[in-house]
Formats: C-alpha cells, sequence, structure tokens
C-alpha cells in the first residue's frame, strides 16, 4: 500500500514542563517519533527521568515488556538545539501562557520547520486567532488542546483558527486517531468546548454556597447521587486547585464580554486570596466541614392516601413501595393539573412537587396545602441521597411523613433552604443550557458536547443525553423560573428549547 504523503510521523514538542512531557510520552508510546526541545538541560533530563520512572512502573506492574520500554525510549528524542525541529511534521508548543512569549516562539518555529509542517498550540486560554496572525504561513496553524494527564486523558480538542486549512485539521484529526484518542472540534472561542460547557457546574456550586442554599457536602453529595457525577463541584475545585478553577473562570467571563453566566463567585476568589487552594498545598476550606450532616428521622405518621397528578417514573416507585408498606394505602391517579403540572397530593394535606424551578412557597400558594419540592434525579430508582425543601408553614407532622414517605425508596433525604431549582436541577439546566447555547452558536455540535462530556470531563452521560431524560420541556420551565427568580440574564433558556406556557411563573408539564 502507498504511504499516505498526509500522515504525521514526526513531532517536536516545544517545552518540558508537566504538559510537554505527556505530551511527548503519548506520541512516543503510540509510534510517533517525538523530539522533546527545552532551551533547559536540566528540564530536559527531569522529563527524561520521569518517562523511565514511568515506564519502569509499568513493567513492574506487566503493563509492558522491557522490549517495549525500549521501543518506546527509541521514539524519544531530548534536545535543547531549537533547530533539531526542522524536519518535524508537526510541533506543538507547550510553554507558559503568556501572549508574548507565544508570538516569540511560534515566529520562531515557523522560520525554523519546513513549509508544509504543521504548527499548533497548546493553549487553553489565549486566543486562537490572534496567536494565528502572527504566524507566517498560517494555514498550518491550529489548536491541539490536551488535557492533563496527556497519555491517560482520552479527549483532544482540535480548534482551527480563522485561517487554519481544511487540509491542516484533516491531519491532525488523523494523527489523534493514530495515538487512540477522540477528538472534538471546536470554533477558537473562548474555553473551546471543554472549559466552556462545565463552567456551570463549578459557578453554580459556588453560588449554591454563596446563597446559602445548601452546606457543601450536601451540594456535592447531591450531584453525585441525584446528577451521577463522580465528584461534586466543590471537591472537584478543592482537587484541582482554586487558583486554577478560579483563573480559567475568570478568562472565560472576560473574553465572553463579562457576559453575567460566566461571572466567577466571590468566595472561590476569597479561598485564592487567603491561600486555601485544597489539595496542591493542604489548605482547604471545606475540610472542617466534610461530613455530611444527618438527615432527619422518618417520623411515625401514615400514609392514607395518595392522588397521582401526571406521570412520572418516581410516581410508579412511590406507588409500589407505599402500597408494599400499607396495603389498605388509596391510590388515585389523575391528569396533571394547568398551574401545577405534575404533583402527588398526600392525604389531603400535604402536595408533593419534584422542582421547576418554582419554590416550595410559592407553590404552596396555589396548593393551599403544606408543601414539599424534591430535587431532579436522572434516576430516582439508584439514588441514595435527595435534597428537598418545604413550605415556611409546614407542620412537624407532615415534615415527618414526608420523610416517611420519601424513604421507602430513597435511604437519606435532607432539607435544604427552599430555593429555586434546589441543587441538581440548578446545575443540570444551567449544564445543559449552556450546551444548547453553543450548539447553536455553531462553536461546535451536539456529538462534540456529549464526547467532550464524556471523554473530557468524566460526565457518566452526555448532556444531550440529560436533556432527553429530563424532557426539553421540563428543563426549559426550571430555567424560565429560576430567570425569574434569580437572576434573569444568567438563567434566561435558550431560544431553541421548547417554548412552555408563561402565567406568571412558567409551569413543568
Amino acid at each position: 500500500m502507498a504511504e499516505n504523503n498526509s500522515a504525521i510521523h514526526s513531532v517536536a514538542v516545544i517545552g518540558a514542563g508537566t504538559m510537554g512531557r505527556g505530551i511527548a510520552y503519548l506520541l512516543a508510546q503510540n509510534g510517533i517519533r517525538t523530539l522533546l526541545y527545552n532551551r533547559s538541560g536540566n528540564n530536559l533530563n527531569q522529563a527524561r527521568d520521569y518517562i523511565i520512572r514511568d515506564l519502569d512502573k509499568k513493567i513492574d506492574g506487566g503493563k509492558i515488556s522491557l522490549q517495549k520500554k525500549g521501543e518506546i525510549l527509541a521514539n524519544l528524542v531530548f534536545s535543547p538545539i531549537f533547530e533539531a525541529i526542522a524536519d518535524s511534521d508537526l510541533v506543538i508548543e507547550t510553554i507558559a501562557e503568556h501572549e508574548s512569549t507565544k508570538h516569540e516562539i511560534l515566529s520562531a518555529i515557523a522560520a525554523t520547520v519546513k513549509k508544509e509542517a504543521i504548527i499548533a498550540t497548546n493553549t487553553s486560554s489565549l486566543s486562537l486567532n490572534k496567536l494565528a496572525a502572527g504566524v507566517e504561513n498560517n494555514a498550518r496553524f491550529i489548536g491541539l488542546h490536551f488535557f492533563n494527564p496527556a497519555p491517560l486523558m482520552k479527549l483532544i480538542e482540535i480548534i482551527p483558527s480563522y485561517f487554519t486549512s481544511r487540509a491542516t485539521s484533516l491531519r491532525c484529526q488523523q494523527l489523534v486517531t493514530v495515538i487512540g484518542k477522540q477528538f472534538v472540534v471546536c470554533k477558537a472561542t473562548p474555553g473551546f468546548i471543554v472549559n466552556r460547557m462545565a463552567r456551570p457546574f463549578y459557578l453554580e456550586g459556588f453560588r449554591l454556597l454563596e446563597e446559602n442554599v445548601a452546606l457543601a457536602p450536601q451540594i456535592d453529595r447531591a450531584l453525585k447521587a441525584g446528577g451521577h457525577f463522580r465528584m461534586g463541584p466543590l471537591e472537584l475545585t478543592d482537587f484541582i486547585g482554586q487558583d486554577i478553577n478560579y483563573q480559567v473562570s475568570s478568562q472565560i467571563w472576560q473574553d465572553m464580554q463579562y457576559d453575567p453566566r460566566y461571572t466567577p463567585g466571590h468566595l472561590q476568589r476569597s479561598l485564592v486570596d487567603a491561600g486555601l487552594l485544597g489539595k496542591k498545598n493542604g489548605r482547604s476550606f471545606f475540610t472542617p466541614s466534610s461530613a455530611t450532616p444527618s438527615s432527619a428521622d422518618a417520623g411515625s405518621g401514615t400514609p392514607t392516601s395518595l392522588n397521582f397528578y401526571g406521570e412520572h417514573p418516581l410516581f410508579d416507585l412511590l406507588q409500589q413501595r407505599a402500597l408494599a408498606l400499607w396495603p389498605r394505602l388509596q391510590i388515585n391517579r389523575q391528569s396533571e393539573q394547568p398551574t401545577l403540572g405534575r404533583f402527588i397530593r398526600v392525604n389531603d394535606a400535604m402536595a408533593i412537587k419534584i422542582t421547576d424551578g418554582r419554590t416550595a412557597n410559592l407553590l404552596a400558594e396555589l396548593t393551599e396545602l403544606d408543601t414539599f419540592v424534591i430535587d431532579a434525579a436522572l434516576n430516582y430508582a439508584d439514588t441514595a441521597y435527595l435534597a428537598a425543601a418545604h413550605s415556611q408553614d409546614a407542620s412537624t407532622a407532615n415534615k415527618a411523613l414526608f420523610l416517611t414517605l420519601l424513604q421507602t425508596l430513597i435511604p437519606q433525604v435532607e432539607f435544604i433552604k427552599d430555593s429555586p431549582g434546589l441543587i441538581v436541577a440548578r446545575v443540570l439546566s444551567s449544564l445543559i443550557n449552556e450546551s444548547v447555547i453553543m450548539v447553536e452558536s455553531g462553536v461546535c455540535s451536539r456529538a462534540d458536547i456529549d464526547i467532550a462530556a464524556v471523554a473530557g470531563v468524566n460526565y457518566a452521560d452526555g448532556i444531550f443525553s440529560w436533556l432527553a431524560q429530563l424532557g426539553q420541556k421540563n428543563v426549559k420551565s426550571t430555567l424560565d423560573n429560576m430567570a425569574q427568580l434569580l437572576h434573569s440574564a444568567r438563567y434566561y433558556p435558550h431560544y431553541s428549547l421548547l417554548n412552555t406556557p408563561r402565567p406568571e411563573l412558567a409551569v413543568a408539564p
């Protein structure tokens, strides 16, 4: 078979820091001849030692053979001589995020390599188009955004600038496939896909804490249980480093012309100012309150009748569990109500509703009953923890009865502050809205969003899968109500989401 002349066989990586050595290591592991350049010989030695130690660990663990180690090292050249990059098919710069320094090194690369060589930047925050404008023959310039640690992370973002040729993009896509990674392609916009798409996860976590909606352990636990996240936003920012996470949020906020959707929280800024950066320096704001308080005990109240208005999988589960405990329980199924949507009436004494962004107090004015709102969950059948809220005048007896009923299905239910969207519904709706805005703005495709969610930030499912599970009308009404009750510009739903009736507040059917 004739050799594909467009294939990338040799790569030079500029910068032997954490990202540079990781990218070089990844490429060499996958049979690509790789030169790692750094003008400091000490940095090169440290990078070489790091790679050799990791290969030795793999040998000790039985993951690779001694022969494989030799093959990987044979693919690597460590050089302090800049001109050694001249014959590379692709050069990736990974130096610090300083615009003037990047312009300088990119110009030097362009003057050194062959005309058909691709020049790539691994920047995560600087303008691709501005960097491209300073590169000679910038049809060959592109963004290749790797994630740390590069050998382990599954995703690489490919970001063409205004000037990038289609051939350049396709050659990079081919390379990413060859080295066994997934790619997404997006416009050269602030945050690209992953960092912008994931902003609401972090921002809403801190907003919930700032608004005193719940404690940090409750926020994290609710999102892990109901949203299937592997880590909650507050513990994850502690793991990443509060300074790093805040810097990315601030950069995107600035680059998006200070759009209120991206405004960083003052609490996270105060943590950075205080040096409470998390795991990286062993100083965490969240450590003293790491234990989740126990839920209130379920009371001895007994339901005598359940009236279900509308259909929902949770209703079916509750009916099944309740009848198993109370065989004489009266069950009625009726159509949802125009103003309330789907809800449950218990003993003609209280109402229970899955949040649609309206608070329990607002709903109590419509039900004229003690009213309870429960948080969203992607699968109530496997949810071990659930946040809920109640109207301010709810009786002690009805609170106990509510817990008795809900804990037939969900082991731990905790009351938090009565607030729009509670925790999971607020965060998921915000993530969905941001992703819809990105797709409708032409930043990327729906498929790219879902790939980035699973392979880039390790979500259990794609964001548009969440939209299908929760329902467009439910997401739209939750956003509508949060926009009216919290912040109009921050939560206003994109117009492409289905319209819902809008009396004073939107109703989730």
